[in-house]
């Protein structure tokens, strides 16, 4: 495939004068920070616009005004693929001026690689941001579940060095403890044994912390380690190797479940059973994602 070029703003017409940024494209700044890479599709439906070509404008101008790129060539007309939207360095130190604390100094050193990413790490931040969107139009958004991802994990030093995807939180209750869950999407952009890896990894991390010595936060229950698999020979695949991890660790506080990228597409709300918790003495046993983590 022809390596993806970053459109130049330069193509655009621009004027003298802008008006201040509206709340809208305040908030596509957020979200291309926020994943760091999205479509106009997504961004639309985050917007809550019915078509994207409703904010094709809103993009010209933040691109005229070299606040956003895209990746976009010849090739992705040929196959039908949308281009990916990314937001420019300077566009965070935009989102940072006139929305103070929104970003972070290690996730904005990364934006300088958004022109020269491969390809599958492209691809897989577009499928990251699409599984985001529906867990939180599955479980909800806002005061009592975060979806928090890999630009707000970088600040934080009680993380993995290897940071999961996504880390989802359900808030506490004056009855019950904050549950957290470390997601990762495994599509078809890394080989399956890199699925193992990782999870040996969150083990390693819960018994030893990361290498510098930071663990993760006291008295805040482990996080559960979610799998969303690209179809069900894959989640079978990666579940035997859970099974054999739980297996060798004796750890009762390691939780570990999958499901696949079709099941959660069709999940219409947090009581649907689209979690295969991993068992050691059965076959996994299919829960919501509150059931995973037992209340203590």
């Amino acid at each position: 495939m022809a390596e993806a070029k970053v459109s130049k703003s330069n193509k655009i017409n621009t004027v003298k004068y802008r008006r201040p940024l509206n709340s809208q494209q305040l908030k596509t700044l957020h979200l291309l920070y926020w994943y760091r890479f999205c479509t106009s599709k997504q961004l639309a439906r985050s917007l809550d616009k019915s078509n994207h070509k409703a904010i094709q404008n809103k993009l010209q101008v933040l691109e005229a005004q070299e606040l956003i790129s895209k990746r976009y060539n010849k090739s992705y007309k040929l196959v039908g693929r949308s281009a990916e939207y990314f937001i420019t360095p300077k566009g965070a130190r935009e989102l940072e001026k006139l929305k103070p604390d929104t970003t972070n100094e290690w996730a904005i050193k990364n934006l300088y690689k958004n022109k020269t990413v491969s390809d599958d790490f492209l691809k897989h931040c577009i499928t990251v941001t699409e599984a985001a969107k529906k867990l939180q139009k599955i479980y909800g958004d806002g005061d009592k579940f975060y979806t928090l991802p890999k630009s707000y994990m970088a600040q934080c030093s009680y993380y993995p060095t290897w940071t999961p995807d996504l880390h989802l939180e359900i808030s506490a209750t004056p009855q019950t403890p904050a549950k957290h869950y470390f997601v990762d999407i495994w599509d078809d952009t890394k080989p399956f044994f890199i699925s193992v890896r990782k999870t040996r990894n969150y083990v390693n991390f819960k018994d030893s912390g990361n290498k510098n010595g930071t663990e993760w936060q006291e008295n805040e229950q482990y996080p559960a380690i979610l799998a969303i698999c690209e179809n069900e020979r894959a989640q079978k695949k990666l579940s035997r190797q859970m099974k054999r991890i739980l297996d060798e660790q004796w750890d009762d506080e390691l939780v570990f479940a999958t499901t696949t990228i079709d099941k959660l597409l069709q999940a219409t709300g947090p009581s649907d059973k689209i979690w295969n918790k991993i068992e050691t003495d059965g076959i996994p046993e299919s829960m919501s994602l509150k059931g995973l983590v037992p209340l203590v």
